[in-house]
């Protein structure tokens, strides 16, 4: 029984200890940190930069001579000549009084001539390592922007909770100090029910906004967290023509489209290449005989000319090209996007920019026309009504403050750049 007891309040006692357990808290640092730790997506094409780098050093091979050696022992009976399998290099065999026949081969070939195919196979290689690049610096900038984006929500979420549980209680202590008519209490409780509505919705506001924190950073929806830091933004200068052109330059998905379009105009020379004749060097050493130690020995050089007739060359091609022609017709459309991305960018930024210093002086001077008002002998309706406002001020200078530093982060992802502070 006692040790019944004990179990029992041990699970009583388990989620008591939950809900004490401190929350793990993030600076805007460490949120970056554990993100290209944990993503998914950022490994995949950490990956395909092995992958790359690899086929490139395959592609560089190519130039490089085959060498190899070859041993073989074959115990036979005959009656009449006959030859090995072509695995064994085809040894041919005749009657003897010996059963037993022993070989071995040092071979080496290489291509002196192949219509620039193993050049063009490098070369796309090499491209496609460029584009494996590329896509890993746009999943990063993706990264980046959504690690600021989920952060400052949280942020902003926690600023507001905290601001809406303070002017909650300023209200609940006017309104239980409240004395008047009963049209002046009805309002007074319609102030205060309005500002407690702001405190549930912000806390509800933070809760989701801590759901898509834990999953921008892969973690456990249940994990208690929250984040450390100042919404606080400064202004940048900015000039339009200047980032087009960085975008332009810098922006990853357009390299990648680059080293595309490279790659396709290397399939095309391939294609070409096939109709091309190829040339081959091959030298062999061969020791073959029925007893050691091997006394008869072979050699050859050999040098081969090949010249391919494919029925299906302008097939292939006519796709190449085709593929060219796409790849030019998304390049051109990815352009049209990436333009269009930083002129929002900067419209947006621009808005904001010029916004948040005005709703800054806005709540300043609301704040301090309400410690003015402190100062005289305030209603309790009055100071309720101040309240409301002061929170709505608040609230308006806190979203634009977020939405600028959101708009900043747009506009470097858009533009592949980060923007000085003035």
């Amino acid at each position: 029984m006692p040790r019944r007891l004990a179990l029992a309040s041990l699970l009583l006692a388990a989620p008591l200890c939950a809900a004490e357990f401190p929350a793990d808290t993030y600076t805007l640092d460490d949120c970056v940190r554990l993100a290209l730790r944990n993503n998914a997506e950022l490994q995949t094409a950490e990956q395909g930069i092995t992958i790359a780098k690899q086929r490139v050093m395959e592609a560089a091979f190519l130039f490089l001579p085959e060498v190899g050696v070859q041993a073989s022992a074959t115990r036979y009976s005959a009656r009449y000549p006959f030859a090995l399998r072509p695995n064994f290099r085809s040894i041919l065999l005749f009657p003897s009084n010996q059963d037993n026949i022993y070989s071995g081969q040092a071979y080496m070939s290489m291509p002196l001539y192949e219509g620039l195919q193993n050049v063009n196979t490098l070369n796309m290689s090499r491209a496609a390592l460029k584009q494996a690049q590329s896509k890993y610096d746009a999943a990063k900038l993706d990264i980046l922007y959504a690690v600021k984006k989920v952060f400052y929500q949280l942020l902003l979420a926690q600023e507001l909770s905290s601001a809406a549980d303070d002017s909650a209680r300023k209200a609940d202590d006017a309104l239980k100090a409240f004395s008047g008519t009963r049209w002046e209490r009805l309002e007074a409780q319609a102030l205060a029910s309005d500002v407690r509505a702001a405190q549930s919705e912000s806390r509800h506001s933070m809760e989701v906004a801590r759901l898509e924190f834990l999953k921008g950073l892969n973690k456990e929806f249940d994990a208690p967290v929250k984040v450390t830091g100042k919404l606080e933004t400064a202004p940048a200068e900015v000039n339009i023509q200047k980032a087009l052109i960085w975008a332009t330059e810098l922006r990853p998905e357009l390299k990648s489209q680059t080293y595309k379009a490279q790659m396709d105009a290397i399939a095309v020379n391939l294609a070409l290449g096939r109709r091309y004749p190829t040339v081959a060097l091959g030298l062999d050493y061969e020791l073959t005989d029925q007893s050691f130690p091997l006394k008869q020995n072979n050699w050859d050089a050999t040098i081969g000319v090949k010249l391919p007739f494919a029925f299906d060359f302008w097939t292939q091609h006519t796709q190449r090209l085709a593929e060219q022609r796409q790849g030019e017709i998304a390049r051109a459309e990815l352009q049209d996007q990436v333009e269009l991305e930083v002129r929002r960018a900067y419209l947006d930024m621009g808005y904001w920019q010029a916004e948040w210093p005005r709703r800054e002086e806005e709540l300043k001077t609301l704040q301090a026309l309400v410690e003015e008002a402190r100062q005289g002998a305030a209603q309790a309706l009055e100071s309720l009504r101040a309240q409301a406002r002061l929170f709505g001020a608040r609230q308006a200078y806190l979203k634009a403050v977020t939405e600028h530093i959101l708009a900043r982060a747009r506009f470097e992802r858009a533009v592949g750049h980060q923007l000085a502070s003035e």
